[in-house]
Parts: C-alpha cells; sequence; structure tokens
C-alpha cells in the first residue's frame, strides 16, 4: 500500500505520496503542488521530525526553478512563499537547520521581533472577548476568578479563561497567577461533555463545541509559559482528535506558540492515538527521499507530462475522457438522454467535411484535425468542460461579437495583425460558454513580429463566458483542453469526489439575474 497521510486542509482527508509527486512532476503549474509539499512539511513538524522536514524544505527551495511563474513564463496560481510557521522552525533550530538562502524572505530588518508580533497577534485572538459578545450573546463577567469555579456553563467558562488571559499591551502576557488561573478554567471546560458537532451552529443562539468557545492553542500556549509541558501535549492532542485543525485552531497557528517544539516530542510518543496526523519515522525517511527525486527530476529534465503525445494518442486519450466523464457526471449526461460513456463522443468526421470546414474558415490546427478524424467533437455539461466542443459541426469565423475578448487578450502577442478567430461551437447546451481558435498560421506570424521564437503547428484555444468575470481560460492547443478534461475527471474518481450538478438552480439563477439586468 502506497505511503499516505491525514489531513483536513482544503477537504482533503486523505493525500497518498504517489498522487503528490505526480501533481509536481506531471502538472504545467506545480504551486498546487508545492504547496502541498510544505503543507506536507508542517505536518511532519507536528509529528516531531524535525530533520525530514528542514530536508523537503530546503529540497522545494534549492531545486524549484521559479517561484512565481511556469516553464512558459505564466503566473502560478499560487506564489510560492516561505510560511511564517518554517520562518519560525528555521529561527528556533538557526544552529541545526538554517533557513535555506533561495527561501524567499522579507527584508525586515528585526526578523525576531517581527515573529515576536506574529504570535502575540495569535494570542490576543484567542482572548478576545468581544468576540464572544457578537457569536456567543456573553458580555464580561464582573468577577471572573469566582465566578469560573462556580459554573460549569461551557461558555462562561471559555469567556473567564479569555478574560483572565488577556492583555492590552502588545508583546505582553499575564502574570503566571493569572495565566494558572486561565489554564485551570480551560482544563474545566475541556473536561465537561462536548456538544456534538450536529446540534452546533452559528449565531448567539445555536450551541458552539469547547474548541470554538476557547481555541485550545491558548491553552496550549499558558501551559508551557507556566512549564507545564505534559499538560500542553495532553490539550493539543485532545484537540487534534477531537477537532482536527478547526475553530481557531489551524495547524500552522499551532506551530507559532512559542515553546511549541519543547511539546511536540511529548505529544510524538503516543503515536496515532495522541496524534491522528502522526507520520511514522519510516514513511518520513521515504517522503523525503521520493519528493527529493521528484524536485530534482523536475529540475533536471523538465516537466514530465503523462498525457503527453508521445506517451498517449487520440484515440486512448478520447477514450479515457469519455469514460471518465460517464463516471464522474453519469447523472447530468442521464438527465440529457445518454446512455453510455461512447455515446458522450460524436461520430468522426469524413475527409470531404473537414476539407469544406477548411475552405469556409482556413487551415485548421492539426492535431484538432486528428481528433475529428476520431471523434467530431464531445458533448460537456451545463458547466462540465464549458459545454464541451462540436468539432467542425457549425465551425465559423464569425464569432457573434463575442471573439472581441479574445482579440483583446491576445493584443500583445498579435498587435495589428488583421486575423479573424475560428469559432467552435459547445458540444452541447451548456450555461453560454463560447469556444474559440487562434489559427497556427496567425499565431505564428504574430510571435515572429514579436521576436518570439514559435514551432510550425502552435497556435491557441480558448472558451469564456460572459458571466464568469475572470477573462477567457486558455490553452496551448485543442489538444491540451481535452487533457485537462481527462486529468479533470481521472482526479474526480481517484479522489472519491461526487458530482455537483445544478443546472436548474444555476439557469434559473442566471434567468432572474437577466431579467433583472433588462
Amino acid at each position: 500500500m502506497s505511503i499516505q497521510w491525514t489531513d483536513h486542509w482544503e477537504d482533503k482527508t486523505h493525500q497518498t505520496l504517489p498522487r503528490l509527486i505526480k501533481s509536481y512532476i506531471d502538472k504545467e503549474d506545480f504551486s498546487h503542488a508545492v504547496r502541498d509539499i510544505l503543507r506536507l512539511t508542517e505536518l511532519l513538524i507536528l509529528s516531531s521530525h524535525f530533520t525530514e522536514a528542514h530536508l523537503i524544505a530546503s529540497a522545494v527551495f534549492r531545486l524549484v526553478k521559479d517561484f512565481e511563474f511556469t516553464d512558459k513564463g505564466e503566473n502560478l496560481d499560487f506564489e510560492i512563499y516561505t510560511p511564517t510557521t518554517l520562518k519560525i522552525f528555521w529561527d528556533v533550530h538557526k544552529s541545526t537547520f538554517p533557513q535555506p538562502r533561495r527561501a524567499p524572505c522579507s527584508d525586515r530588518e528585526d526578523r525576531e521581533t517581527w515573529i515576536a508580533q506574529q504570535q502575540w497577534g495569535k494570542y490576543r485572538e484567542c482572548t478576545r472577548t468581544g468576540w464572544m459578545l457578537q457569536h456567543v450573546g456573553l458580555a464580561e463577567p464582573e468577577s471572573p476568578s469566582s465566578i469560573w469555579r462556580e459554573t460549569d456553563d461551557p461558555a462562561m467558562l471559555a469567556m473567564c479563561a479569555r478574560l483572565l488571559a488577556k492583555t492590552t499591551t502588545p508583546c505582553t502576557y499575564p502574570p503566571d497567577n493569572l495565566a494558572r488561573e486561565a489554564l485551570e478554567a480551560a482544563q474545566k471546560l475541556y473536561a465537561t461533555p462536548d456538544t456534538p458537532r450536529e446540534e452546533c451552529g452559528w449565531g448567539p443562539d445555536k450551541p458552539k463545541r469547547h474548541s470554538y468557545l476557547l481555541y485550545r492553542r491558548l491553552a496550549v500556549e499558558l501551559a508551557i509559559r507556566l512549564g507545564e509541558l505534559q499538560i500542553a501535549a495532553d490539550i493539543l492532542g485532545q484537540g487534534l482528535r477531537q477537532d482536527w485543525f478547526t475553530n481557531g485552531g489551524e495547524l500552522s497557528d499551532f506551530l507559532m506558540v512559542p515553546g511549541i517544539y519543547d511539546v511536540l516530542p511529548l505529544l510524538a510518543r503516543g503515536g496515532k492515538e495522541s496524534n491522528p496526523f502522526f507520520i511514522s519515522t519510516e514513511d518520513a525517511v521515504v517522503m523525503v527521499r521520493e519528493i527529493t527525486a521528484a524536485l530534482e527530476l523536475r529540475a533536471e529534465h523538465g516537466r514530465q507530462w503523462a498525457l503527453h503525445p508521445s506517451k498517449v494518442g487520440w484515440r486512448e486519450l478520447l477514450d479515457r475522457l469519455a469514460e471518465g466523464a460517464w463516471k464522474a457526471h453519469r447523472k447530468e449526461y442521464q438527465s440529457m438522454g445518454i446512455q453510455s460513456a461512447k455515446d458522450i463522443l460524436y461520430d468522426p468526421a469524413t475527409e470531404e467535411e473537414i476539407t469544406a470546414a477548411e475552405e469556409k474558415v482556413g487551415e485548421l490546427p492539426a492535431d484538432f484535425k486528428e481528433m475529428v478524424r476520431l471523434a467530431n467533437g464531445f458533448m460537456g455539461g451545463w458547466h462540465f468542460f464549458a459545454g464541451g466542443i462540436a468539432g467542425i459541426q457549425y465551425i465559423t469565423t464569425e464569432g457573434n461579437g463575442y471573439a472581441d475578448i479574445g482579440y483583446e487578450h491576445y493584443e500583445d502577442e498579435l498587435g495589428d495583425i488583421d486575423y479573424k478567430m475560428i469559432q467552435l461551437e459547445p458540444g452541447t447546451e451548456c450555461d453560454s460558454f463560447d469556444h474559440f481558435i487562434v489559427p497556427p498560421k496567425y499565431w505564428k506570424e504574430g510571435k515572429l513580429q514579436a521576436g518570439k521564437e514559435v514551432e510550425d503547428g502552435e497556435y491557441q484555444y480558448w472558451h469564456w463566458a460572459f458571466w464568469s468575470g475572470s477573462g477567457i481560460r486558455h490553452w496551448d492547443s485543442v489538444r491540451d483542453f481535452v487533457c485537462s478534461c481527462v486529468e479533470e475527471v481521472e482526479d474526480m474518481i481517484e479522489n472519491g469526489e461526487e458530482e455537483d450538478w445544478e443546472r436548474n438552480s444555476d439557469a434559473d439563477y442566471l434567468e432572474e439575474v437577466d431579467g433583472s439586468a433588462r
């Protein structure tokens, strides 16, 4: 069985090592994978594998060539930066684990002061009593020291703990006597039966989980400041088991607590029984080896795309698209009268039909013609695959006025070249998606005019919907778009994601908006 680990970050409950590695070496935009790799270093730190976390993070900042742009010079979805947790990790262990030279860092002169301010800001967030008034409907009591000893009300215990721990002067903390009272109030709260998740909700009138009323990282920090490291480990473990990283207790926030590195080895002694996110030493060692190898592979040989034309031909690509689409979006296809995966692909176009299309709109891209000889387009859904594309069916250069956004988008590449976009029809009824091709002839002419290198056959495919508000989505070819569709459905299937189809409600909403506009 491949190595996998638990993480509730961004609704991903499980991540596997092969999937993480593939996402780095396979994708054009590797920023998603780098973000996940750096997230893994935080989980390794939580498991007290400091050496392994350092080796992986150092490899990232040593081997990733660019922190802002893809190999093609386009902006990454996420700019790669140094997480605050790693800055603190390297600052605490500077003699053992120095920060890598290429790790992006700020030009702040006083790094230690900045870190102290960040840590106090997180502490202060845990002690906001006005938050309790807003979310729980509870005002500050006059005598928290007496009230918390007499009450069993979870909200009041949380309020008293917040109030006793509260300071207003930046970067200052309560004296030991108040800190201990706040910790004892927190322990009393966490010892009471918690409210089931299904009964909780927003608003002052709804019950709240204990971790919501009082962020556990406050109790962890108070225990550390009082030298009660085992208590800190016990509270941290209890929080991880009951609420994971929720309600103000994000993993990065826990790892920012001053002194946390004295607690993590104690937490690690209990393995998964204390920490459901625990990673074993054996797995950590393999992670270092495999991730570093993947980083080196891309650094030396570039992207290792699993769907490269040299590896996957058009026939296999189209079959995988149809089979994956049928599995991932069967309900929507069935509502359209589709009965099987093969029905998602249109019948091949004839050579006569291809010739007629080129007489109408000009020379078509070679890869596009390869596709239509096997399947003259494919069906998507209301939003799925942006409706798909209908091959050479109803192909035109008229644009219906919607090509203008493409001309504007490609103005820098094509300048004042006089050309016409080729418009494709969607593969099925959809939410107003328009599909276009920038012909290879003009794409090459524009690139050469701009003094840029271009290979024969290069061009652009793009689609857009007027309601999207985020510009066009574009690919270097129709094949690249089809590859992205295959990747989308196969990722969904691998991740066990359920179909999210709300065509009727989306259509009703759009109709309502259009009606209001008119």
